[in-house]
């Protein structure tokens, strides 16, 4: 044990005992650091389920795991898009079964979800420097719902939602998804946001 030191100790019979870390934690706002926000993937696994997961099945597991989102994976366990929870309590659902002729709750994942080519990403190390209020300008300007989080090495390592930061901070959301074909613009005039 000769490789160590002896630690200073102190007095302790007048201690209090400390209060909960989380009382002591300053609430977050719009200038507070974006990674405040970062659902991290490498510190919580988040909720995936499979393209062919029905609305009713992917519920489930948001309630079960108190998730906002679920993660679409196809048959090779690949990221293939990201479905809100709010998405799959949506009316946009029964518009899209009353199209498939298919009860609401036998619509799969993979006709709700925003494939992961909507999705727009950005990296961690540009996040240690942002606000949540960038995060959120960044979404606003994309008309996205959440920004996947990635490494140096391009890998998803979690994501920002803009209904999490809304939820947050009691703020309402100005994100309205910009159509990218036309099936979008005749789904935004069928069921605007």
């Amino acid at each position: 044990m000769s490789n160590f030191k002896e630690l200073r100790t102190q007095n302790v019979s007048h201690g209090v005992i400390a209060k909960p870390f989380a009382d002591n934690q300053p609430l977050i706002d719009l200038a507070s650091p974006a990674l405040k926000m970062v659902n991290n993937f490498t510190q919580k696994t988040p909720v995936r389920a499979q393209h062919e997961t029905t609305i009713a099945e992917a519920l489930k597991k948001t309630s079960s795991q108190q998730s906002d989102f679920v993660l679409v994976m196809d048959d090779d366990h690949k990221l293939i898009g990201i479905v809100s929870s709010a998405d799959l309590q949506s009316a946009k659902i029964t518009i899209i079964a009353q199209r498939l002729n298919t009860p609401r709750n036998e619509v799969s994942l993979r006709h709700v979800m925003t494939p992961i080519n909507q999705l727009m990403g950005v990296s961690m190390q540009s996040l240690s420097y942002a606000c949540v209020g960038d995060a959120l300008q960044t979404m606003e300007h994309q008309g996205a719902m959440f920004l996947l989080v990635t490494t140096a090495n391009n890998e998803i390592c979690g994501l920002i939602s803009a209904r999490q930061i809304a939820k947050t901070l009691h703020i309402p959301l100005h994100i309205s998804p910009i159509a990218t074909s036309f099936s979008d613009v005749l789904e935004s005039v069928d069921h605007p946001h």
